[in-house]
């Protein structure tokens, strides 16, 4: 009788082959070997981090994308010109998406099913991307240091200029909100016309297509020669600890402020690796250099940076009152995207503590912000309301990576009444994710960090540094739990369990079953 020979089919063997490889240094750091149940909380949020990974990694191709000046694709690529816009806002909209892919709450037989055929070949593939990515991190990382210790201030976000120049007033004893002047601190600081934020105003009025780089830096030079630069942002605008975090450094003559920033994202990182559980400690550092919008803003010394550290203080904290609140509320005294976390913060605590609790800690939070603030409002009322509004009194010309960044391109050839994104902005989309925040938050909390920021992709200004700092403190917070199955809920004591004779049968059926599903 002839015997036929079996041969093992291809796919089969490709996939236990990579099997074999993930178990191998280095994906054996970053993708758990244990794929037994009881490790399945580990693997999903391995899983998820991949999710995050994929965020990052289009929101640094964005980054890279806008470091080519236009006249290279007018030169190279000038069918890729107009479509520029288009494609910072799909990048922008992928990073949420992915981002949403890594909250996006699973049942336990999802997580069970996944068992067997982890990691996922795309989930290695994923990490060799983000591996790659942060390489560029690296060159990021040696830029800051350069930046900050070994060369003069160069201050390519106006804000950070102007914060220093309050600084060095506040200690002239002059008000900050009344006395700052651009022609000044352009002199001071030897601003770059690309880096003001230009106004609506003088020469630039009745317009609204942003001034080219020419046009800008003939605008100022003429301003520079008169004395006064009307067309440009000269108000300090944030609230005053944006300035008074920098009082310390000018008054010990570090002039150079940031150091100071690259501090806080360290402070940050350091922050998640004490959160997380030590499985996913390799996956902290790797986007830490990965993430590359946030060093693009750690580089240019935005305030954002600073922000976020205590919102996710404040997130991290949320079993302690005291801690958790006024963490909140120097969030709220540094930057005004701080208050859109604030609905979501109230929406937290009511729904694990309840209405009386939420009321104590926003009057925490409000009480802080007003400690730092009211001195200037008794100071100069006027001149602190018109600062702190400035970002949305102010004519500024619209501009962003979010639905305004459409215009211009073949799909969109005019912009909307500034009205129409203020509705978009703050009656449609901040309302629908405060719904979605109420579902969702007992069992993803982090989900605050997308949610809150995503309104403003439909607004009048929708800057990538708006949405730089959502993907990485949305995985530290993701991390700090401890069982994926209960959700985002903070980690608990380890429970013992007895001998397998010792449990109950229902118990021991459940188990049958998750194994028969691997």
């Amino acid at each position: 009788m002839e015997q036929q020979l079996l041969l093992p089919r291809t796919g089969t063997l490709f996939r236990t082959g990579w099997s074999v490889l993930s178990k191998v240094w280095p994906l054996s750091i970053f993708f758990a070997v244990d794929t037994s149940p009881d490790n399945r909380s580990v693997i999903d949020l391995q899983r998820r981090a991949c999710w995050i990974g994929l965020a990052l990694i289009l929101q640094a191709i964005n980054e890279g994308v806008a470091l080519i000046p236009g006249i290279w694709f007018v030169q190279h690529l000038p069918f890729l010109r107009p479509w520029l816009g288009v494609l910072a806002f799909c990048l922008i909209l992928g990073s949420f998406f992915m981002m949403w892919m890594a909250f996006r709450p699973t049942s336990l037989r999802q997580q069970t099913r996944r068992l067997a055929r982890h990691p996922y070949i795309w989930q290695s593939i994923v990490l060799i991307l983000v591996l790659l990515t942060s390489v560029a991190g690296i060159v990021e990382l040696y830029r800051a240091i350069d930046l900050g210790f070994f060369e003069a201030p160069q201050y390519t976000n106006d804000g950070t200029s102007l914060d220093t120049n309050a600084a060095m007033l506040l200690l002239q004893g002059r008000d900050p909100y009344a006395d700052s002047n651009m022609v000044r601190i352009a002199r001071l600081f030897s601003l770059e016309p690309g880096w003001t934020t230009p106004l609506r105003v003088g020469q630039f009025a009745n317009r609204l297509d942003y001034p080219s780089l020419v046009e800008l830096r003939t605008v100022l030079d003429t301003d520079m020669k008169i004395g006064q630069a009307p067309e440009f942002e000269a108000k300090v605008s944030y609230p005053a600890l944006s300035f008074l975090t920098l009082v310390p450094l000018i008054w010990l003559g570090f002039y150079n402020v940031l150091p100071f920033y690259l501090f806080c994202y360290l402070a940050l990182v350091a922050l998640g690796w004490s959160a997380a559980r030590k499985e996913l400690r390799p996956w902290i550092l790797v986007f830490a250099l990965a993430n590359i919008s946030m060093w693009s803003s750690v580089v240019g010394g935005n305030l954002d940076v600073l922000t976020i550290l205590f919102i996710v203080m404040a997130w991290l904290w949320r079993e302690q009152r005291w801690r958790s609140a006024l963490a909140l509320g120097l969030a709220l005294a540094c930057k005004q995207p701080a208050w859109f976390f604030l609905p979501f913060y109230a929406i937290l605590v009511v729904r694990t503590y309840g209405w009386r609790e939420a009321a104590r800690r926003v009057t925490i939070a409000a009480a802080v912000m007003l400690v730092f603030n009211l001195p200037f409002i008794l100071w100069n009322p006027q001149a602190w309301l018109a600062g702190v509004m400035a970002p949305v009194a102010d004519p500024m010309f619209p501009m962003g990576v979010g639905l305004v960044g459409l215009v211009g391109s073949p799909l969109v050839h005019s912009y909307m009444a500034s009205t129409v994104y203020s509705v978009l902005e703050y009656l449609v989309f901040y309302p629908l994710c405060l719904v979605w925040y109420w579902r969702l938050c007992k069992s993803h909390p982090e989900a605050a960090m997308l949610l809150a920021v995503l309104p403003l992709f439909f607004a009048w200004r929708s800057l990538p540094s708006y949405f730089a700092c959502a993907a990485f403190p949305m995985f530290i917070l993701l991390v700090a739990r401890g069982n994926t199955s209960k959700g985002s809920q903070p980690r608990s004591k380890p429970v013992l369990s007895g001998p397998v004779h010792s449990r109950s049968p229902e118990t021991a059926l459940r188990e049958q079953e998750a194994l028969a599903l691997v």
